[in-house]
């Protein structure tokens, strides 16, 4: 089965998705991790927010902060 990556929120302790691609009833797996602003960070803050996360997620936010 695919994988589907997309941003909402979390509004009154529920989160809500729209527009995705999979059909209704289908039982799936989501994995939360809250967004935080790493250029406003000093980079032991940023170590401390990151470094539980393995593999390709530590790399993609390695590649934003490279990109900014």
């Amino acid at each position: 089965m695919g994988q589907f990556v997309t941003e909402t929120s979390i509004s009154n302790g529920r989160l809500e998705l729209d527009n995705i691609p999979f059909s209704n009833n289908v039982a799936v797996k989501i994995i939360i991790i809250p967004k935080v602003d790493l250029s406003s960070m000093s980079f032991p803050e940023i170590w401390k927010s990151t470094k539980q996360f393995y593999g390709n997620l530590a790399d993609d936010i390695a590649l934003e902060r490279d990109e900014r």
